[in-house]
């Protein structure tokens, strides 16, 4: 009979500690835990996903940090990370998050709007065009002021206490519906263009 998964979760964290233990002890060694495989998805899957972004190199780098995306997600689903570095983790995520909305909304209104347009004038552009709904533009302008944190040096108080997994969800939420918006409206436009 195999170990419940509960017990086996408990062991692998009991070996990690005690890796740690001997590592700390022993001195540091050049070794590497195998990240679990089969959790991460493929660069291809995500060039699939965002077939509609027509600059090739920045969809292959749209995927690349999607992956990266992959990572932080398992780091927060599988890990008992907490405080500080937790808030760190899920900061980043939004940060990435926010990133790729920057990337893929720029590459949505390179026709209609200046390549050094504002994100919230983008967002507002891609509205008008009907393209994404007031609602998802709200939350893309969220999500931009969320990402804008990343500057270290904007920021008037302290970071402890402010990220929570919600944020997160939201971020990743936010981003998978101007996806699926770009894709519905992008597959319109194809179809429209073929009547």
């Amino acid at each position: 009979m195999s170990e419940s998964l509960e017990k086996l979760v408990f062991r692998i964290g009991e070996d990690l500690q005690e890796l740690e233990n001997r590592l700390n002890a022993e001195g540091e060694k050049p070794i590497k835990i195998r990240f679990p495989r089969g959790y991460l998805r493929t660069a291809s899957h995500f060039r699939e996903k965002y077939w509609f972004i027509q600059d090739e190199n920045l969809r292959r780098n749209i995927a690349y940090t999607l992956i990266l995306s992959d990572v932080y997600r398992w780091l927060l689903n599988r890990l008992d990370l907490w405080g500080t570095a937790r808030e760190m983790i899920i900061k980043e995520g939004i940060c990435l998050a926010g990133n790729l909305c920057e990337s893929i909304t720029k590459a949505a209104v390179q026709r209609i709007c200046s390549k050094n347009a504002p994100f919230k004038k983008r967002t507002h552009a891609m509205v008008k065009r009907g393209m994404i709904s007031a609602e998802l533009k709200k939350s893309l302008d969220e999500l931009w002021d969320w990402r804008n944190r990343e500057h270290l040096f904007l920021l008037d108080e302290w970071e402890y206490g402010k990220y929570t997994l919600k944020h997160y969800n939201d971020a990743i939420r936010t981003l998978q519906a101007l996806r699926k918006a770009l894709d519905a409206y992008s597959k319109q436009e194809i179809h429209t263009g073929d009547s």
